[in-house]
């Protein structure tokens, strides 16, 4: 089972260290929010003045109903508008929104689309979720080269779980040329990472390599740490 990065982990403390400045507005003019009210009052000014940051963060507010009660189909409305104005965050909710069937009905073509320009613009999440999207077929053909180098960008900007899909990929030879090698390596990565269902695949692809190809990998995946320190 591939998982997907699809939390938003976005506290109230977040959300509002987060506001977006109106447009023209410099940091020293604009007052700090004391309360939700003032900060939705933020949001809508920035928003209606056509900050995308603020579009989302507002559309954050209204789905979670962190003044009142939640108000879901306006907050897609602005998560929306900040996607189309090309705001990466905005644009990876929607891929998740899309993909799960929250607020608006599930649709993994749509999700991949959202998904792709967030990947464009280089978020790493994006990118991770597209890649599972295109391996497993959801939403359209399967593609797993592509998977394979959007695995890679998501890697190498943190993602952990893309070490074991990318493990899995040189295994089976999909998308890219089968190494077992290659593959111990992203295994090794990422059971150092504590990814948990890479240990037994990591065992199986051992198994068949000689101690000195074992050696190989465990020095590739060291080499692929110092170049990439989290």
């Amino acid at each position: 089972m591939r998982r997907f990065a699809i939390a938003l982990l976005l506290s109230v403390t977040t959300a509002m260290t987060g506001v977006g400045l109106t447009v023209g507005a410099r940091a020293d003019e604009v007052p700090v929010p004391r309360s939700y009210g003032d900060a939705m009052r933020w949001y809508r000014d920035a928003s209606r003045a056509g900050d995308p940051k603020a579009m989302f963060y507002l559309g954050l507010t209204l789905e979670q109903g962190l003044q009142d009660r939640a108000r879901p189909q306006e907050a897609i409305e602005w998560y929306r508008r900040s996607a189309a104005a090309g705001f990466a965050l905005a644009q990876f909710k929607l891929g998740v929104l899309y993909q799960t069937g929250s607020i608006v009905e599930q649709d993994a073509a749509r999700a991949r689309d959202w998904y792709a320009k967030a990947a464009e613009q280089g978020m790493a999440s994006a990118q991770y979720n597209l890649a599972v999207l295109l391996e497993t077929g959801q939403g359209g053909a399967v593609d797993t080269a592509r998977a394979a180098s959007l695995y890679r960008e998501a890697a190498a900007a943190g993602v952990s779980e893309a070490y074991l899909n990318l493990g899995g990929l040189y295994a089976r030879g999909d998308g890219v040329t089968a190494d077992a090698v290659e593959s111990l390596k992203w295994l090794i990565l990422a059971v150092d990472a504590g990814v948990e269902p890479a240990e037994e695949l990591r065992g199986s692809v051992a198994a068949v390599l000689s101690v000195e190809e074992r050696a190989r990998a465990a020095e590739a995946a060291d080499a692929w740490k110092a170049a990439h320190p989290r």
